[in-house]
């Protein structure tokens, strides 16, 4: 597949994760990138030890707070505000770390991808809810959700298929 592509389909993945939880894009990222001294921003506000600290300590924070009946609605302003800026933050870095698309495409598909995420999201909890799961029961299938989509989003260890006649080391085999 074309880098260019490939980037930004995982930059939409991120982006659609930090819809649904708006912590989980920039935690997947600070937990799958590699600390590096001299990493430009945005990364670099990702990589160092207190900034996995933090975002351990936010994914958190947020998937208890989802549950409760008083956490505002993710479609408001005070719900809608950090999914933004931390979509905008997730698909720079991921871009800047696969270093194949433009700064603004990456950030306005992280953007636009969170937004719908957002909405969607809301969705499948009204939509989940009324059948007679508990609201519970279906953000826990959202968290679910949102983190393989920020884990999609980051990894690299997807397998390519190889080409016809090499072994998993990418030599021909011996006759």
């Amino acid at each position: 597949m074309n880098p260019a592509a490939e980037t930004l389909i995982r930059v939409g993945l991120i982006g659609a994760a930090t819809g649904l939880r708006s912590q989980w894009g920039v935690a997947a990222l600070s937990w799958s990138t590699p600390p590096a001294a001299g990493r430009p921003l945005p990364s670099a506000l990702l990589t160092g030890p207190w900034a996995r600290a933090l975002t351990c300590f936010t994914t958190a924070a947020e998937f208890v707070a989802d549950k409760a009946p008083s956490t505002p609605s993710r479609l408001s302003a005070q719900g809608m505000g950090p999914r933004v800026v931390l979509g905008a933050l997730a698909g720079a870095a991921l871009a800047q770390r696969r270093g194949a698309l433009p700064p603004f495409t990456a950030v306005a598909t992280g953007v636009s991808t969170a937004v719908a995420g957002a909405f969607a999201g809301a969705r499948w909890r009204g939509a989940a809810s009324s059948p007679g799961w508990s609201v519970a029961v279906a953000a826990a299938a959202e968290d679910l959700l949102a983190a393989g989509l920020a884990w999609a989003a980051c990894t690299s260890s997807v397998r390519r298929p190889l080409p016809a006649g090499d072994d998993e080391h990418g030599t021909k085999p011996s006759r």
